[in-house]
């Protein structure tokens, strides 16, 4: 009966193929050389994000400085 069972599910236990588990590069896959040109532009647009990320940060520095100012001289107001 295990033997039975074995035999019917022989194909199910086999090991996997030995060998390359990634397959060959083709003209579909293979992702083209970037340009100078493309380059450039892409630092560029990353810099202005930093930049504008940077720009963001102080703001919300400054706002929170300004709150905390404000709420000091309010203190100060009610004693």
């Amino acid at each position: 009966m295990v033997d039975e069972a074995s035999l019917e599910s022989f194909p199910a236990s086999d090991p996997p193929a030995r060998g390359s588990l990634r397959a060959a590069p083709s003209a579909s896959t293979v992702a083209l050389p970037e340009t100078a040109a493309h380059a450039r532009s892409r630092r560029r647009a990353w810099i202005a994000l930093g930049v504008l990320a940077g720009g963001l940060a102080l703001a919300g520095l400054i706002v929170l400085g300004a709150k905390l100012v404000r709420a000091q001289s309010r203190r100060a107001d009610l004693r």
